[in-house]
């Protein structure tokens, strides 16, 4: 029978429906022959948002499908997977206080926070106590490639907020340059 291909820039599967004849499309997945679309260094970011030292929402924003012109349900979706990311942090905060306390170092790299339906959220606390948060959309992400990119959103918020006429602790959605770096780094890997 015919097939058609179906890949969505939301999928790092792709998508095949085959018709049989007369009866029914099909569905098939085929998980090993896409390569991601979001993140060329091989893990796809969903979203990037940036909380302030009280966990007021200074930035949030959603790529592939989800951030292609569709607003209001999966902004939502990823606001309240963010916020739900927040209990997390705080607990990995308090860990690594009282591991500090014995001689250790604090390390601004939070790892994986959580899993949450298909994706898994990832987090990262300035000395600022500002919150940067990753959510992915893949199993299999190398805590390496996470370190570089919270390194350079890192460097990219530093920059923004050394502007001075930006007020500290103010949101990010209306700063062009800022929302136009994170996106050329989320959507071409290079971090």
């Amino acid at each position: 029978g015919e097939a058609l291909l179906l890949a969505p820039r939301s999928y790092t599967r792709r998508h095949w429906i085959s018709f049989p004849g007369r009866g029914q499309p099909t569905l098939k997945v085929c998980r090993s022959v896409a390569q991601p679309l979001v993140g060329g260094a091989g893990m796809t970011v969903a979203a990037v948002a940036v909380l302030g030292r009280e966990n007021n929402p200074l930035y949030l924003r959603t790529f592939g499908a989800a951030g292609g012109g569709e607003a209001a349900p999966d902004t939502l979706r990823f606001h309240f997977i963010v916020h739900a990311a927040l209990d997390h942090v705080e607990e990995k905060l308090a860990s690594q206080r009282t591991a500090a306390a014995g001689g250790g170092k604090l390390d601004p790299y939070l790892g994986l926070l959580y899993p949450i339906e298909d994706y898994r959220v990832y987090g990262y606390v300035t000395n600022s106590r500002a919150k940067l948060l990753t959510v992915v959309d893949d199993d299999e992400v190398k805590d390496a490639e996470m370190r570089a990119l919270f390194r350079r959103l890192h460097t990219l918020y530093v920059d923004t907020i050394s502007n001075p006429f930006h007020a500290l602790d103010s949101e990010l959605n209306g700063c062009a340059s800022f929302e136009r770096q994170v996106a050329r780094v989320v959507e071409t890997g290079l971090y």
